[in-house]
């Protein structure tokens, strides 16, 4: 093994929110393994994803760069194989680069600087996730509540079956890499499709919380009138018009939810095990986080595509005792375009700082090594242009404040110090419009939102059509394949 340069295991969720931790507070949910994670290392307690869906926010997180400027705006977009991305630049500085599991890239390169992917992926890679906007407002029964209608357990499915392969494969690499001689340094990502909806898990998991006191959502819902449109568009576009669901229906996914979260979990403890017993802990960098977040039916909503914390925000926790300090908590805000840079840093890669300078994430190394940062910015980007809304929209966290500007409609403003909730809009108080008009501002300069919106009907009307055109006739797929 390479001594100089640490080795990093990136663990990734699918929609875990932010606060499923145990040793972050929750009250019911069963982390142990991610618990002694949190007791050895840093977490980052305001770390915000940078799109609340699958494809865009990964593309920004391997990029480091936004998902308007690399053009990722839903789960049926390509990033360009000439994108550079930290796994590029990991590789030039000498590492390995292996994925096992999701990462929802989406067109014929599979790989964007992986040097090789060691399971399928979940999704396809074509373009049939696109929306269309040009429909406006509409129901999509594929990702809509009534999915929600029957939660609980499920022996077999497909979801288990694919993270019980990443696991397996992920072990198998761990023992590849310590068998090898003469190994460069590695960065090995696992990624599973836990705790994602819809929300079934195996009898063992289901059972850990038969007397668990499972607490319902804090936000009640409210009227569909009273939310801004943008929630109104998502909420309609999850069926939540027409499907309701019973406080027995809103208990048991949450508690499946918490089963889910709980095999995650137990993923984790395998891999960090398997490090342990080949003596691979000392010079390894173990991080763990997720796409987005989960509404849970907080505010009446569930899975994500709103910029509310529990969809937004999602766990970070980064550990290597004797690296960086042992249960640290970090109050500044940071965001997983971030870790690109942050990650760059870590492994020493050459020229990073030219490269990093063309990046719209920052490196927070030196929060991660010292616990503060006086000179850090304290803010993130989350967009989102996806599916169910019909405009663009944008939120900037900085500090306290929670702003979200959606185009041609009024914005919000939330003070999460005092209103954590987020219930309290301030965008009419006169007292907050100094802050009200910093964070506009901001936004204004740096997002065409009018060009941004041509730039995503135009994308999606190109990708319909070839979408069209590629079921067409024979048939070739982008899935990845695995060489045997």
């Amino acid at each position: 093994m390479n001594e100089n340069k640490p080795n990093i295991v990136l663990i990734m969720a699918d929609q875990m929110a932010p606060d499923v931790v145990a040793a972050l507070g929750h009250p019911a949910v069963k982390t142990p393994n991610i618990d002694r994670l949190v007791e050895s290392g840093v977490t980052f307690d305001n770390a915000y994803c940078n799109s609340p869906i699958c494809a865009p926010s990964r593309a920004s997180f391997v990029s480091g760069k936004h998902i308007s400027e690399i053009e990722i705006f839903d789960n049926g977009s390509e990033l360009s194989a000439d994108t550079p991305t930290f796994l590029h630049h990991l590789r030039r500085g000498g590492y390995e680069t292996v994925l096992a599991g999701k990462m929802h890239f989406v067109g014929p390169d599979q790989l964007h600087g992986f040097e090789k992917r060691v399971t399928t992926e979940i999704h396809t890679a074509a373009f049939d996730l696109t929306p269309d906007w040009s429909e406006g407002v509409y129901h999509n029964h594929g990702t809509g509540v009534e999915r929600l209608k029957n939660p609980g357990v499920s022996e077999l499915n497909n979801n288990l079956d694919y993270d019980e392969k990443v696991v397996h494969r992920t072990l198998e690499q761990i023992r590849t890499f310590k068998r090898t001689k003469n190994q460069r340094p590695f960065f090995l990502c696992s990624s599973y499709f836990h705790p994602h909806d819809p929300f079934h898990i195996t009898d063992e998991y289901w059972r850990m919380y038969e007397d668990a006191d499972i607490p319902m959502p804090e936000i009640p819902e409210g009227p569909l009138d009273d939310m801004h449109p943008f929630n109104q568009w998502i909420q309609k576009h999850h069926e939540r018009d027409i499907c309701k669901l019973t406080e027995e229906e809103i208990h048991k996914n949450r508690r499946a939810y918490y089963g889910m979260v709980t095999y995650f979990d137990d993923k984790v403890g395998q891999i960090v095990r398997e490090l342990e017993r080949l003596e691979m802990m000392d010079n390894t960098i173990i991080m763990v986080t997720s796409d987005h977040g989960e509404m849970l039916g907080e505010h009446g909503m569930w899975f994500k595509r709103t910029f509310y914390d529990p969809a937004a925000k999602v766990p970070l926790i980064i550990s290597r005792p004797g690296m960086f300090p042992q249960g640290k908590r970090v109050q500044k805000v940071v965001s997983l375009v971030d870790l690109a840079a942050t990650i760059m840093e870590l492994a020493d890669v050459p020229d990073r700082d030219e490269w990093t300078a063309e990046m719209d994430g920052d490196s927070f190394a030196k929060l991660l090594r010292e616990g503060h940062d006086d000179n850090w910015k304290d803010e993130a980007i989350c967009e989102y242009y996806g599916e169910g809304p019909i405009q663009p929209m944008v939120m900037l966290r900085k500090g306290r404040y929670k702003y979200v500007h959606v185009h041609e409609h009024n914005p919000l403003l939330f003070d999460l110090e005092t209103d954590p909730q987020e219930i309290n809009n301030l965008a009419e108080n006169k007292n907050y419009k100094h802050v009200l008009n910093e964070f506009s501002d901001r936004i204004m300069d740096n997002f065409d939102l009018k060009e941004i919106r041509e730039k995503i009907t135009r994308s999606q009307r190109e990708r319909i059509l070839v979408a069209d055109a590629l079921r067409t006739g024979k048939k070739t797929s982008w899935d990845h394949k695995i060489d045997n």
